[in-house]
């Protein structure tokens, strides 16, 4: 029985990698870089493959914000201000990125969420918000950013609009708003910001 389940197993491997190298789009490039992809790209659209160069400087433009993601996320540190940071979560989708982390300090939590998007759009979106104050919070500066204080009762909530385009969010509801906002001060929201352009 035992026999049977490991040639079993070994025939679906067999089976997924055959089908992995037959299908066209299963392509087996731990190497690939945004280089080779955007090259691939190019070579497809002088051979006038249309469709394969679209598919290829959409992958090219994946491992790009792959890349961009990878830089922005050293702001993110292990440890800020004596917090300790949690696990770093990373998502994009529909030309916008989020990067979220949870700093924990005497097992309380605040957590801090990087929302992007390459679209004029967006950062149009983030400057109105912090325009109108976010729909009648206090806006204060933080690191000579413009910031508004969301927070409702004993959940904290501190967006500060990022100049580059971006909102950079403070929120717990373990902290006090001062200290929250103590904390705010020391990540390194121009650095970040900076990164933006």
């Amino acid at each position: 029985m035992q026999k049977m389940t490991i040639d079993l197993q070994r025939l679906i491997l067999k089976v997924f990698v055959l089908f992995s190298l037959l299908m066209p789009g299963y392509v087996l490039a731990a190497d690939d870089t945004p280089k080779t992809a955007c090259k691939a790209a190019a070579e497809l659209f002088e051979q006038d493959d249309i469709e394969g160069a679209l598919e290829e400087a959409r992958w090219c433009v994946t491992l790009l914000e792959q890349k961009m993601q990878g830089t922005r996320a050293k702001f993110f540190a292990d440890s800020i201000a004596g917090y300790k940071g949690t696990q770093l979560e990373r998502n994009s989708a529909m030309g916008m990125e989020v990067i979220s982390r949870a700093y924990a300090m005497d097992e309380k939590y605040l957590t801090v969420t990087l929302t992007t998007g390459n679209s004029g759009n967006l950062a149009g979106a983030f400057a109105a918000f912090a325009q109108f104050g976010g729909q009648g919070g206090k806006k204060l500066r933080i690191q000579r950013r413009t910031a508004v204080d969301m927070s409702q009762g004993r959940s904290i909530d501190l967006m500060v609009t990022l100049k580059n385009g971006g909102m950079l969010k403070f929120e717990s509801n373990d902290f006090e708003f001062d200290q929250v906002k103590e904390f705010a001060q020391e990540f390194p929201i121009a650095d970040l910001d900076d990164s933006l352009r």
